[in-house]
């Protein structure tokens, strides 16, 4: 899924919408309705991070706020 949708990313430098701004795809998400799972990359880090909204009060009065992982993370194999 986010393979494909990496195919018409913006890429910074590709698109200027004015002076020396450019238009940029600034994430990609998707979410299983079933599970609440809300799974993104963003445009620095391309590995697949996720939100378990069913770990929050989804029924609360207070806006549940998450702060992305925007730098890729090395997973060494031993």
């Amino acid at each position: 899924f986010f393979h494909i949708l990496g195919s018409v990313d913006q890429q910074r430098g590709c698109c200027e919408v004015a002076d020396g701004k450019y238009e940029i795809t600034l994430y990609t998400s998707c979410c299983n309705a079933a599970k609440g799972i809300y799974y993104y990359t963003t445009y620095d880090n391309h590995q697949i991070s996720a939100v378990d909204m069913h770990k929050t009060d989804l029924d609360g009065r207070e806006l549940a706020r998450f702060t992305p992982v925007t730098t890729e993370q090395i997973h060494f194999m031993m």
